[in-house]
């Protein structure tokens, strides 16, 4: 079996997925986080309260990471409400062959979880560490890197701040810098990368912004 290491993980080093789990009613869910290699046969995740990955983990106990260079995947998983019935295509899901849990038909390669143990970390979030039961990579060409992707994930990372804070006043200094910071993401994303996905994306989430910021201001 491929190693944590074969894929690019390296200790201590946070690398960005889309972790997959079943809800409760049995339709496919899936989230962008950050994923931790402990050592080649543990994985932690650091997993908000609120979301149905918590959920479903401490229900399920499995779980699939999954890891794709496509974009368009990273911001339909984080905000739910772009795809056109405001749910994940179910399209995209297969069943994993070695846990209880969806995985990405889209994926370059992914990684079969089972929970050994759960932490809380504070109030916010919990900690699970996830032994490995199964990686699979498919057949990879080496990918050849422009910084629009990075950018453009960067956005996405600060426009789920950006709609966690743009109701509380008291984050008014956070959620200007956070603006600010995905301002520079689009000027190099369109620089480096012109009439491209990544561009249709980060206009769209300004889109967004711009309506989270003028709902709170109706609301106020």
């Amino acid at each position: 079996m491929a190693k944590l290491t074969d894929l690019g993980f390296l200790k201590g080093i946070i690398f960005e997925a889309i972790v997959s789990t079943y809800n409760q009613d049995g339709s496919p869910n899936a989230a962008p986080m950050g994923t931790i290699m402990k050592n080649q046969h543990l994985i932690s995740l650091n997993v908000f309260n609120s979301s149905k990955t918590n959920c479903n983990l401490k229900a399920n106990k499995c779980a699939v990471i999954n890891f794709t260079n496509n974009i368009e995947v990273f911001y339909k998983t984080t905000f739910k409400e772009v795809n056109p019935t405001g749910k994940l295509p179910q399209e995209w899901f297969e069943k994993a062959e070695t846990v209880n849990a969806p995985k990405l038909q889209l994926s370059d390669a992914t990684i079969d979880i089972s929970v050994l143990s759960m932490e809380p970390m504070g109030a916010e979030k919990t900690n699970f560490s996830c032994g490995i039961v199964k990686i699979n990579v498919d057949k990879m060409y080496p990918k050849i890197y422009c910084r629009a992707m990075a950018m453009t994930l960067e956005a996405i990372i600060h426009a789920t701040r950006v709609k966690a804070f743009v109701n509380d006043y008291k984050q008014e200094k956070n959620v200007n810098a956070l603006l600010e910071l995905i301002r520079n993401n689009s000027n190099v994303v369109n620089r480096v990368a012109p009439n491209s996905i990544y561009v249709t994306i980060i206009a769209d989430l300004k889109k967004r912004i711009d309506t989270w910021r003028n709902k709170r201001e109706s609301t106020s």
